[in-house]
Formats: C-alpha cells, sequence, structure tokens
C-alpha cells in the first residue's frame, strides 16, 4: 500500500468518530425537539421511542470530511475538483439532496409521490447536469448509449427506494451498506491506479456507517431515518457506477457489480412490488411482509436474523470482488442469480402463485383475493374520507375521538368480519367505549393501542400466525383509521 492511499484511512476513522461522539448529542437535542416515534402499525418490531436522527448526523459528518478532503491544494484535490461538473461530484449532490428530501419526511412528513417527484430530480440533477454516469451500462448498450442516463437515474431511485425498505431491523441498513462501501474501498486499493478521490469518499462513508452502528446495534437508541437510507442508498450505488475493475472485463460483468452488491434489497423491492400488485395493495403501501420479516417469523431472533441478512449481503458482494480482481465472471452472475432465487424460494414467496385460504375460510384465486382486497380497501379509503369531512362535528363534542369511534364502528364491522374478526372492543381503561360484532366464536385476542390511553381488541377466529398478509395489511388500515392516523405510502 502506498503513502497515497494510506491517507484515506484517515477519512474512515475520523467519520467514525465524529459519528460515534455525536451521536448521544443528537439523540438528546430530538428528544428535546420534542419528537417521537407514535407511529401505530403492526409492521414495528421495536419498542419504545426511539430517535430518528441518526442519518442526519451522518449526512453531516461524512459530508464534512468529503468536503474536507477534496478542496483546497491536497494531493487528494488535484485529482478531483470540488463542485466541478465529474460524477464524483453528481454523487455526493445527489445523496444530500436525497437525504434532505428524508430530513424533511422525518421532521414534517411527506406522501409518497412527493418524496419520489423529488427523489428523481435529485437524481435527475446529478446526473444531466452534474454528470454522474454509469460508464459499463453505455458500453454495453451499444448504439442504444444515448438512454444510458435515463437508465442510470431509475436504478439510482430504485436503490434509494430499496435501501429505504430494507431498513426494518436493527443494524440491517446500516450493515448492509457498509459492506457496500468497503467493496468501494477495497476495489479503490486493488487498483494499480486507484481513484484517490473516489476511495476518500468511501473511506469516509464506511467510518460513518460503523459509527452509527454503535449506537444502532440491537437494541438500538438511535434509527437513521429516511434522512439516512436517503442519503446512503443514493451515494452507495452512485460510487458503485465508478468502481473500475482491475483487469479489463465485458461490459455485462461489469454492470453486475453493482448489481450485485445491491442484490438483497433489490430483490426485496422487487418482491415487495409484486406481492403488493399481486394482493391489489397499492405500490407505496407499507406492509408487513418484507425479507426481515419472514426471517422473524420463521423464528429467528432479531440478532440472528440481521447477521443472516449481512452474511448473504456478503457473500454477493464478495463475488462481486471477485469480478473486480478478474476472477470468475459467467459462473459468479450465474451463481448469484441462482442464489436469489433460492433465497425467495426459502422464504416461501412462490407461495404466492398457490391457492390460499381467503379471509372467510374460502378457497380463492390469486385473483379473487386481489379483487376482494382492492373493494376492502376502497371502503376504508372511503370511510376515511367521510370522517375527514365530520372532522368538525366531532370536535363539536365533549369527547372528539369517542364520537368518532362511534361513527366509524357500524361501518367497520362488516369489513372486519370480512377478513376473519367477528367482533371487537375500543376501551379506555377498564371502560368499555364501543363494543360491535359477536366474539362468542373467537380464537382469541389482540390488543392494540390507540391514542389517548386507549385499547382496540380485535377479536379472531384464526390463530395469530395462520393471519393471511393481506389480513395484516388490512388490519393496519383499519387502526390507523381508528387512530385518525392517515396512510403512510411509500
Amino acid at each position: 500500500m502506498t503513502a497515497e492511499t494510506w491517507v484515506l484511512w484517515i477519512a474512515g476513522v475520523v467519520a467514525f468518530v465524529l459519528v460515534a461522539l455525536a451521536m448521544p448529542w443528537a439523540i438528546r437535542g430530538w428528544g428535546a425537539l420534542g419528537r417521537s416515534d407514535r407511529e401505530i402499525s403492526l409492521r414495528k418490531v421495536h419498542q419504545g421511542e426511539i430517535a430518528r436522527v441518526g442519518g442526519f448526523v451522518m449526512m453531516v459528518a461524512i459530508g464534512a470530511v468529503a468536503f474536507r478532503g477534496l478542496v483546497g491544494t491536497s494531493e487528494l484535490s488535484l485529482v478531483h475538483e470540488w463542485l466541478s461538473r465529474n460524477p464524483l461530484s453528481g454523487a455526493l449532490l445527489g445523496a444530500m439532496l436525497c437525504g434532505l428530501v428524508g430530513l424533511y419526511d422525518d421532521l414534517v412528513g411527506a406522501r409518497a409521490r412527493v418524496k419520489l417527484a423529488l427523489q428523481l430530480f435529485a437524481a435527475g440533477i446529478a446526473v444531466f447536469a452534474v454528470g454522474l454516469r454509469w460508464p459499463a451500462l453505455a458500453e454495453l448498450l451499444g448504439p442504444l448509449a444515448a438512454i444510458e442516463p435515463v437508465l442510470t437515474l431509475g436504478f439510482l431511485v430504485a436503490a434509494v427506494n430499496a435501501i429505504n425498505l430494507s431498513d426494518g431491523l436493527d443494524g440491517l441498513a446500516g450493515g448492509n451498506t457498509a459492506i457496500g462501501f468497503a467493496v468501494v474501498l477495497a476495489a479503490t486499493l486493488l487498483h494499480p491506479q486507484p481513484d484517490l478521490a473516489i476511495g476518500w469518499v468511501s473511506a469516509a462513508a464506511l467510518g460513518g456507517v460503523l459509527g452509527f452502528l454503535v449506537h444502532n446495534r440491537h437494541p438500538a437508541r438511535v434509527f437513521m431515518g429516511d434522512a439516512g437510507s436517503y442519503f446512503l442508498g443514493f451515494l452507495l450505488p452512485a460510487l458503485l457506477l465508478q468502481i473500475a475493475p482491475v483487469p479489463e472485463r465485458l461490459a455485462i460483468i461489469d454492470v453486475s457489480l453493482p448489481l450485485l452488491v445491491l442484490a438483497l434489497p433489490l430483490l426485496d423491492m422487487g418482491l415487495s412490488i409484486a406481492r403488493r400488485a399481486a394482493r391489489g395493495q397499492p405500490i407505496f403501501a407499507p406492509d408487513s411482509d418484507h425479507i426481515h420479516h419472514r426471517l422473524l417469523a420463521r423464528g429467528f431472533t432479531h440478532g440472528r436474523g440481521v447477521a443472516v441478512l449481512w452474511l448473504t449481503t456478503a457473500l454477493f458482494s464478495g463475488l462481486a470482488l471477485l469480478n473486480v480482481i478478474g476472477v470468475g465472471g459467467w459462473w459468479t452472475l450465474t451463481g448469484a442469480g441462482a442464489g436469489l432465487l433460492v433465497v425467495a424460494g426459502l422464504l416461501g414467496y412462490h407461495e404466492l402463485l398457490r391457492h390460499l385460504p381467503a379471509f372467510t375460510g374460502d378457497r380463492l384465486v390469486l385473483r379473487d383475493r386481489r379483487r376482494a382486497v382492492v373493494e376492502l380497501l376502497a371502503d376504508l379509503d372511503r370511510l376515511a374520507e367521510e370522517t375527514r369531512r365530520k372532522g368538525h362535528v366531532f370536535k363539536d363534542t365533549d369527547d372528539p375521538a369517542l364520537a368518532r369511534w362511534r361513527e366509524l364502528s357500524p361501518s367497520l364491522a362488516p369489513i372486519l368480519a370480512r377478513i376473519g374478526v367477528p367482533g371487537f372492543e375500543l376501551r379506555r381503561g377498564t371502560d368499555t367505549a364501543v363494543k360491535c360484532g359477536d366474539d362468542s366464536r373467537a380464537w382469541g385476542f389482540l390488543s392494540l393501542p390507540l391514542p389517548q390511553g386507549a385499547e382496540l381488541r380485535l377479536a379472531l377466529v384464526a390463530r395469530l400466525p395462520e393471519l393471511q398478509p393481506e389480513q395484516l395489511v388490512l388490519l393496519e388500515r383499519v387502526v390507523g383509521l381508528l387512530a385518525d392516523q392517515a396512510p403512510e405510502h411509500r
């Protein structure tokens, strides 16, 4: 290792120290702002109030280290002109813009379509205005190379949302992105003519994420939030696009490098889109059927599930590194494709195509189940709109929440009965505020918290582990409606 590459480790150490030491102060500051995690969701796998400030700290620390290394008259600045029109500037600028979009969502909240539009805008600036490109893809496309910028933009936005969707367990998204930045750094150090600027940024990002993981390991004290997943989700693929293999390889091999490193998050996102379309859910609707949810449902502990997914990402990243140094090629791509199919099969995603019991016990084909879900979602949306219009009526009562529940309950009863909940109660303490349906046939009861110390008690005719994913999605929408929370589509 030459003296020039040795300096890259300074970036990693400094970023690690900055993030690790600043995080406790940021957590206290987040609490002082009155920010808390009040989401009521069946998808939550954590308890208590967890600050979502980790992404902001990483964004500031990594950005500061990158800026300090690439400006002035240092050796690094000789190979990169800060804020000049080049791919690395595009990567950093796009990541910062996406991080700011995520920070706004963490602090204020934004609809999924608005966030997607802003992600496209940030990626568009990076690609079309600043010069971020995917050279291997342009070479692979040949005569169609003119569409490479559009495909690059789409890949970057897809990667941002894939990392965001994978951020479901303590340390999961942070560990996966750390592995990715380690691949970029290793590829830089292994090259005979290393790009010191890319190496500096990847080392800073790796150190910053490791500093975050000090506080994000299970049980987490802080989350990265959308600010972190958007920032890292853009920066990592943008740096991966600029990896240069040591020996000259076929264009298809070069194109596979970022796809291999991001294989697991991209697979999870692809499966999410497929199952939501098959079940009649909106594409942006959240659910509790991601890969990490399935591992937990199969009995994995939180820590062991994260370790398995880290190992899977490391294996795919190892295949990418083999391609970087010239070992393998088509056999690594074939193995990766087979591995993804095996992962999806082991987790049971093929069961989407089977005849499964519907909500009421009938055996319906996928098309009929999808139609049933669409109808029930439409009914819930209609109820939400009607209660929104009557909001001023509820506010004029002594107990607006109770008035709202009494208005909603008669309409919710047949919907809940259709998805296997023949009866339900709304309680405050030991008092029953609202009761609907008949719970005499119940196998058991599921209690969920509502605002103002209230509780929703659902009578289930099936055992909890037997609930269909569609039932969980619809139950979550019902809970959100009773809690007066707009559904989050992302």
